[in-house]
């Protein structure tokens, strides 16, 4: 009997504040806006249990004949990773121009190389987040909060204050497993280097849209 281990899959969002995603009518990679209750089109399938630097496997949601090339997922700093393509030396770029472009061939890591790697637990969170009416949202001021929206650099923006996601990837997971009609006090990590803030989050009972498993 062949053994099989347990695997993740992992969704990405590019430093626009995009997801990577796949064209089915080019069959190539590119870059989306986030849509609540959405998976991209494109995940990467890496062992439960890996290690960084991984060579992650690309799965498209619509089954196109085009391979990718060879990639290994390399470790950022704060959650975050790069694809670098051993053969050509260069990395995978989502460029903010045009329809979404995303590039094999850059010849540097820099902040457009960047993406924040996100489970489908964490995507449930960022879409009950960015939904309005979902969330009731009162930080340690007792100050409520309003619907957030996504913007570049991998942030939140809750009026003129901005949230790193790739600093609050627990909260994200955590939200997400929110049950409609409760609430749980979870810890926002605002800026680098700074403590965690504690946020009351109420779940409202109306239904809202959710990521569903492939």
């Amino acid at each position: 009997m062949t053994e099989t281990h347990p695997t993740l899959r992992l969704w990405f969002m590019d430093w626009h504040g995009g997801m990577l995603d796949h064209d089915p009518l080019k069959d190539a990679p590119t870059s989306t806006p986030f849509q609540p209750g959405r998976l991209p089109g494109l995940c990467a399938i890496v062992p439960t249990a890996f290690q960084f630097p991984c060579r992650p496997f690309m799965e498209k949601r619509v089954s196109m004949p085009r391979a990718f090339p060879e990639m290994e997922m390399q470790e950022l700093p704060h959650n975050r990773v790069a694809f670098f393509l051993p053969r050509h030396k260069t990395y995978l770029i989502s460029v903010p121009f045009g329809s979404g472009l995303v590039d094999y061939y850059s010849p540097a890591q820099k902040e457009w190389e960047t993406f924040l790697p996100l489970t489908l637990e964490m995507l449930r969170g960022l879409s009950l987040l960015v939904t309005p009416d979902t969330l009731k949202l009162e930080d340690d001021t007792g100050e409520d909060l309003p619907t957030p929206t996504l913007h570049e650099q991998m942030t939140l923006r809750f009026g003129e204050r901005n949230l790193p996601l790739f600093l609050n990837t627990d909260a994200l997971t955590r939200i997400g497993q929110i049950m409609p009609g409760t609430t749980a006090s979870i810890d926002l990590t605002w800026q680098i280097d700074s403590a965690p803030a504690p946020l009351a989050v109420h779940r409202q009972t109306a239904p809202t849209p959710e990521p569903a498993t492939l």
